[in-house]
C-alpha cells in the first residue's frame, strides 16, 4: 500500500470517528444527511458484494452475487425496466461448496458458473485470518458443486504471504461470448467447466479479461490481493464491442477503434460503460468521465444522479454492472457492490447498491 492510501485511509477512519462522537445520533441520520435527502432502504442481501456477474442457468438469464457466506440470484431479462428493488434468491452457501469458510469471488463462461473459496483458521494471537486451504468449484446451476483446481497453500503462512489467486471473466451481455479463467501465482488457466482446467498463455499475470474480438487480458497491478485490474467493452444488446476499457492501478486505457489513456483519482477496481458516461469504481469512491461519440474518454463530469454521494470517498467501489449500456446513463438499471476501506462489519452502508430509472436515485438494494 503506498503512502497517500495509507494516510487517506488514516484520514477517513479520523472523520468517521469524530462524527460518531460529536453528533452522538446513529449512522443511518448522519448519512441521510448527506445523501441528497434520500431515505435509505435496507438491504436485501447482507454483507460486502465482491462479485456481480450474469450468468445463464436453465434457459434462463440471472445476475448472481456472493457476500462470502452465500450466493444469491436474480432474474435479467436485460430490460431495465424488469429490475426494481431486492428480489435476490439464495442459491446456496459456502458450506455446499465443499463445507468451505467463505466464498472469494465468482466467474462465468456460457454454461457454467465458478466460485473460488476458501478455508480459514483464525490466528488469535496474532489478531490475523490465516488460510488452510483454497479451491476453485464449478457448477451448471449454483446447487451442485465439482472441485475443479484445488490450489496450493501454505497454512503457516497469512493470506498475504501465499501467492495471489484471481478469478475473473468476460462477463458479456451476450451469453456465447462468456468466457472464464483464473490467474495463480502469475501463470493464467482457463476454465472448462467440471473438467480440469487448461493452462492459458495468453492470461500470464491476469486479473481481469473482456472480449471484443477475442479474449482480451489485463494483467494484475501487483501481486497483492486488493491489486488486480478491471476490464469492460462497450457492447450492448444491439451491437458488438469496439472499444475496450481497462486499468492498472490508477490508470485507465481504452483500445479498439480508439486509443489513449486517462489517470483516475485513486486505484481502479471496477468499469462500467453507458451510452453516455463511463462509470469508474475506485479505492476511493465512483468517479464519471463523459464517453465521446468514437467511444474515448472525455473529461470527468458531476453526476446527475446521487452516485456520488452514495459511492463517496470513503468507500472502494468493488464491482458495476450495467443492464442497458445502450441508453443513457440515468435510463438503465445500473448494479455497485461496495465495502467501507475493508471494515465492512462497521457501516451497513457497506454493501449492494442499485440505480433503477422509475426512482430516480441510488438506494441500498
Amino acid at each position: 500500500m503506498n503512502l497517500s492510501r495509507f494516510l487517506k485511509k488514516i484520514f477517513f477512519a479520523s472523520v468517521m470517528i469524530f462524527a460518531v462522537f460529536a453528533f452522538s445520533s446513529c449512522q443511518d441520520v448522519i448519512y441521510a444527511s448527506i445523501r441528497k435527502e434520500v431515505t435509505l432502504k435496507d438491504s436485501s442481501v447482507e454483507g460486502v458484494v465482491r462479485s456481480i456477474i450474469r450468468v445463464s442457468s436453465g434457459g434462463t438469464e440471472y445476475l448472481y452475487i456472493t457476500n462470502g457466506g452465500e450466493i444469491f440470484r436474480k432474474p435479467n431479462s436485460g430490460n431495465s425496466a424488469d429490475h426494481s428493488y431486492g428480489g435476490w434468491q439464495k442459491v446456496c452457501s459456502n458450506k455446499d461448496i465443499g463445507s468451505s469458510d467463505y466464498i472469494m469471488a465468482l466467474a462465468a463462461d456460457s454454461d457454467h458458473i465458478y466460485a473460488f473459496v476458501a478455508w480459514w483458521d483464525e490466528n488469535t494471537d496474532k489478531g490475523q485470518n490465516r488460510w488452510n486451504a483454497r479451491a476453485i468449484y464449478a457448477s451448471a446451476d449454483g446447487k451442485e458443486w465439482t472441485e475443479v483446481r484445488d490450489i496450493d497453500t501454505d497454512p503457516t503462512d497469512t493470506g498475504d504471504d501465499n501467492p495471489a489467486l484471481y478469478l475473473f471473466c468476460t462477463n458479456t451481455i451476450k451469453n456465447e461470448n462468456r468466457s472464464a479463467y483464473f490467474n495463480y501465482d502469475g501463470t493464467g488457466y482457463k476454465l472448462n467447466g467440471t473438467n480440469a482446467p487448461t493452462e492459458e498463455a495468453a492470461a500470464k499475470n491476469a486479473a481481469s479479461c473482456a472480449y471484443m474480438d477475442g479474449v482480451k487480458f489485463a494483467e494484475r497491478s501487483r501481486t497483492y490481493y486488493d491489486y488486480g485490474s478491471a476490464s469492460c467493452t462497450n457492447e450492448t444488446n444491439e451491437s458488438d464491442a469496439t472499444v475496450r476499457y481497462y486499468s492498472k492501478d490508477s490508470t485507465l486505457y481504452w483500445d479498439g477503434a480508439v486509443k489513449n489513456s486517462k489517470k483516475a483519482g485513486d486505484y481502479i477496481y471496477s468499469l462500467a460503460v453507458t451510452n453516455d458516461y463511463i462509470l469508474v469504481g475506485t479505492a476511493g469512491g465512483i468517479e464519471h468521465y463523459k464517453l465521446n461519440a468514437d467511444g474515448s474518454v472525455g473529461g470527468e463530469e458531476s453526476f446527475k444522479t446521487n452516485a456520488d454521494a452514495i459511492m463517496s470517498g470513503g468507500y472502494e467501489v468493488n464491482s458495476l454492472l450495467v443492464i442497458n449500456p445502450e441508453k443513457n446513463e440515468t435510463e438503465t438499471a445500473i448494479y455497485a457492490a461496495t465495502d467501507f476501506e475493508g471494515r465492512y462489519e462497521q457501516f451497513d452502508h457497506a454493501c449492494l447498491w442499485a440505480y433503477y430509472p422509475e426512482r430516480g436515485n441510488w438506494n441500498r438494494d
